[in-house]
């Protein structure tokens, strides 16, 4: 019986794409159609039978595809074919567009007419001026335009009306870049690849400490977030996908974590039921405020002992075996430096933290935390982090606080649909913003890639250590030193 309804339905699946490839070629089977039927009526069976095959049966091989062999379907029929109609449909309407959204002029010409024969006269003609339509590149889900100022426009003019292109051509979201001071390029992406959510893959196949493969951007790349030299805020509001971030970066790190290249470093006061988790990725983990500011100090004597080392060598720190890069990663951020009621352990706290933010960059040393209030009451440091992603929010002044300020309109943070959780916005080196959407991290995958590749140092966090009692820790090699097995001193 299970059998059977699969079957039936299956058959219902081919039969209704059947039917709609039918009516989406009606013109050319309709066309087949009625010269099937004069060729009948002439006795010409044989050739009424060819052309009623001829316009049936492409259309039933091509569902046939499709359903069996979808990926290649898309990439050498529908995606082909539909960026194809994106291509035509911008050119057919780019005048008329740019008409209606006020980025042209009409002027009135004289032209002088006629010659020896026909004696000369004037006609006036009304000519309109519009910005130049250069090219149009598609690629993936998206359409890539670059448009050229007529006289007398400017590039900001162009990126005004980007919202109203997007709109006329059903795009899900758009960008634009200035390009040179008369050229702007606008991306359009005409198909939401994150609409579906997607899990994430049990890979740890890189050692690369750089940046991290979180999930897909809008246009269908991979998501590439960088570690190195960035301290990262997350923020978003309750259920928006922070843990997807969290694990993603975690996750990519694990065997980087297992060749002690990188240092992970957990702090979670919501009882610990998010790093616990992943619990053996950790070098160190706190679960109370006290446990935390031992870890930050940890930190701090690292940067010092680091800075000691490389003063004078090298600026930048690289991470190496036994000389790691270090990671703060920290769940609930506004519980560490405001919610906490003793005020000398939320200055300490907030002292600790504003220090790593603002000199363990370059040594190594870097921060990710994760936060629901982006406000400067509650994340006081907010603006020593040098890059932030922004998960869904409650508000447009909250993207303001945590994207900057005119971004509400182009990234739109808080209207990120609740049942889509890790999609996010951020912004780019070149200052423009895309939609990005993080994989979903299962708890048995977090807990498999734990035991599969367990931290190569683990410590414990000492809750009664004083700041200047620190335990020591190794003394960072110089990228010089390091090439001839010597030790710094």
């Amino acid at each position: 019986m299970a059998r059977l309804w699969l079957v039936s339905r299956l058959a219902w699946l081919v039969l209704r794409c059947w039917f709609r490839w039918l009516w989406d070629h009606k013109r050319w089977v309709l066309a087949l159609g009625v010269v099937a039927a004069i060729a009948s009526a002439v006795g010409r069976d044989g050739w009424a039978l060819s052309l009623v095959l001829a316009s049936t049966v492409p259309g039933l091989l091509d569902v046939l595809w499709f359903v069996r062999w979808p990926r290649g379907y898309e990439l050498w029929i529908a995606g082909p074919s539909r960026r194809r109609l994106w291509r035509v449909m911008v050119h057919k309407t780019w005048p008329l567009l740019v008409r209606e959204c006020g980025l042209s002029v009409q002027r009135t010409l004289t032209r002088h007419r006629g010659g020896i024969v026909t004696p000369r006269r004037q006609e006036v003609e009304a000519v309109w001026l519009d910005p130049e339509l250069s090219r149009v590149r598609t690629a993936g889900n998206s359409v890539h335009l670059a448009a050229r100022c007529r006289l007398g426009q400017t590039p900001d003019d162009i990126a005004s009306a980007v919202p109203e292109f997007a709109a006329a051509f059903g795009a899900v979201s758009h960008q634009v870049r200035q390009i040179s001071p008369s050229e702007v390029e606008i991306e359009l992406v005409m198909v939401d690849g994150l609409a579906d959510g997607r899990p994430a893959l049990p890979t740890a196949d890189t050692s690369d400490a750089e940046c991290v493969d979180l999930g897909r951007r809008d246009g269908g790349e991979p998501w590439m977030l960088t570690l190195n030299e960035r301290h990262t805020l997350v923020v978003g509001c309750s259920g928006s996908g922070k843990g997807s971030v969290l694990w993603g970066v975690c996750g990519r790190l694990a065997r980087a974590v297992s060749e002690d290249r990188v240092r992970l470093y957990g702090v979670d006061l919501k009882a610990g039921l998010e790093v616990g988790m992943g619990r053996g990725l950790f070098t160190s983990t706190a679960f109370s405020h006290g446990e935390s500011i031992a870890v930050m100090r940890r930190l701090e004597q690292v940067i010092r002992e680091r800075g000691e080392c490389m003063i004078g060598i090298a600026r930048k720190h690289v991470p190496t075996p036994g000389d790691p890069m270090h990671v703060l990663v920290v769940d609930e951020l506004a519980a560490l430096i405001s919610y906490e009621n003793d005020p000398k352990a939320r200055a300490e706290a907030t002292r600790l933290l504003s220090l790593l933010l603002s000199q363990g960059r370059a040594l190594g040393v870097i921060v990710i935390a994760f936060v629901q209030d982006p406000s400067k009451e509650t994340v006081k440091p907010r603006n020593l982090f040098t890059q932030t992603v922004a998960l869904r929010l409650r508000s447009a002044d909250e993207t303001r606080m945590v994207l900057g300020e005119g971004m509400a309109d182009r990234a739109p943070a808080h209207k990120i649909r609740p049942d889509a959780p890790g999609t996010a916005w951020v912004v780019r080196d070149d200052g423009s913003a895309e939609r990005v959407r993080a994989d979903y991290w299962s708890d048995d995958l977090v807990r498999e890639l734990a035991e599969q590749y367990p931290a190569a140092v683990v410590e414990s966090a000492d809750v009664d250590a004083p700041a200047e009692a620190a335990e020591p820790v190794a003394r960072a090699r110089s990228p010089r030193k390091a090439a001839h097995g010597g030790e710094a001193a």
